[in-house]
């Protein structure tokens, strides 16, 4: 049966693309390229590196007249760390599948025999 690295996770914001909205006039984050940096939970020695990742936020139907928008000159390194560490939350599975092929060259694929109610073995 195939088992799955668990890795404990950091984010580091590298560049923040912001574009300009007609709703207001309002600048609004629309790409954000990061780095993960990880280290198996089990073993804090082995660790990882991921470069150049990218996430792209929908910035069509923003309400930047929200209480919780950010204006653009308030977005620093810790809010789009947060906003990574919350996008990652629910997606566990797969930013330990990103990780482990990263770090072992294997990617599970959907004919492996991998355990979802226990991937971790």
């Amino acid at each position: 049966m195939a088992v799955l690295k668990r890795y404990t996770v950091s984010f580091t914001p590298n560049t923040i693309t912001s574009k300009k909205i007609v709703q207001g006039g309002k600048d609004v984050v629309t790409e954000v390229e990061y780095t993960i940096n990880a280290h198996e939970t089990a073993d804090s020695s082995n660790t990882v590196t991921v470069t150049n990742q990218y996430i792209t936020f929908n910035y069509f139907g923003k309400d930047t007249s929200s209480s919780s928008f950010v204006e653009i000159d308030d977005v620093n390194d810790s809010v789009v760390t947060q906003w990574l560490t919350e996008h990652f939350n629910d997606k566990e599975l797969e930013l330990n599948s990103l990780l482990t092929f990263e770090n072992t060259g294997y990617m599970p694929t959907s004919l492996d025999d991998i355990d979802l109610n226990n991937p971790y073995g």
